[in-house]
């Protein structure tokens, strides 16, 4: 409890300087969201180990999607924001912690409303900021990986097109997330719910778990970035990257 009386007092800290720097300086906010969720992951007692080095912005990741835990192990590879579903802005506690990250929602279920994410992660792509994206679209239960939705990673070829005349290399990039161990001990595919939050599982519940239980270790694998073009194919970039995501997973559990 001590570790989480410090994060709240971290909190309260930061909280103003966070908010002018929301206002007039995003750049910085997104630091101070990194240093947040470092604070997070320590209180959490989850260990990340990351291989791999993640690119610069202009840069979209796509990662694979397990649970509420892949925002903090993310989160400390680099300053970054999320492109995340509608709901998450209505969450207790979590609506407000998306929002200091400058998080993107989505609401799937409204195609017209679609366009809107699309445009806000061209502009932020063009002001060169790194996002990832969950292309599953759900979460799964971090040893299946889902197919891949294009949609939204279209907005990175639509950014391609505007940036090409300013001479700026814009990639995206694959990412794999896996929950490995919890104190020292391998998991497997039978304690792959420990770490997932699929399904009905309630979010309190498995929040306090991991906070009670701690030790939990992450591996997070970073492949090749790959520079998009105003010719590619995002349907086609969605298929390739969905094979590179795989392969990565399957690293992470050698």
């Amino acid at each position: 409890m001590l570790r989480v009386l410090a994060l709240v007092v971290f909190t309260f800290v930061i909280l103003l300087p966070h908010l002018i720097c929301m206002r007039w300086f995003p750049k910085a906010a997104n630091q101070l969201a990194h240093r947040w969720q470092k604070m997070a992951a320590w209180t959490i007692g989850i260990k990340i180990h990351i291989s791999g080095t993640p690119k610069a912005g202009p840069v979209l990741y796509l990662s694979n999607h397990t649970s509420w835990l892949d925002i903090v192990a993310l989160s400390n590879t680099a300053p970054l924001s999320f492109v995340a579903k509608s709901e998450v802005s209505s969450w207790p506690v979590f609506a407000s912690l998306a929002k200091w990250q400058r998080t993107i929602f989505v609401e799937r279920d409204r195609r017209s409303r679609t366009g809107v994410a699309l445009g806000q992660m061209v502009q932020r792509l063009e002001d060169h900021d790194a996002l990832v994206l969950f292309p599953e679209g759900t979460s799964s239960d971090g040893w299946n990986l889902l197919p891949f939705k294009s949609a939204l990673i279209g907005a990175v070829v639509e950014t391609a097109t505007r940036m090409e005349a300013h001479d700026v290399d814009l990639y995206v990039q694959p990412v794999a997330v896996a929950y490995t161990k919890l104190h020292g001990i391998a998991l497997g595919r039978m304690e792959a719910d420990y770490a997932a939050w699929i399904g009905d599982i309630d979010l309190i519940p498995h929040l306090w778990r991991i906070l009670k239980t701690g030790g939990l270790e992450a591996q997070i694998h970073f492949g090749e970035p790959v520079e998009i073009n105003p010719d590619t194919n995002r349907k086609i970039l969605a298929l390739d990257m969905e094979q590179q995501v795989r392969q990565l997973m399957e690293e992470t559990r050698r």
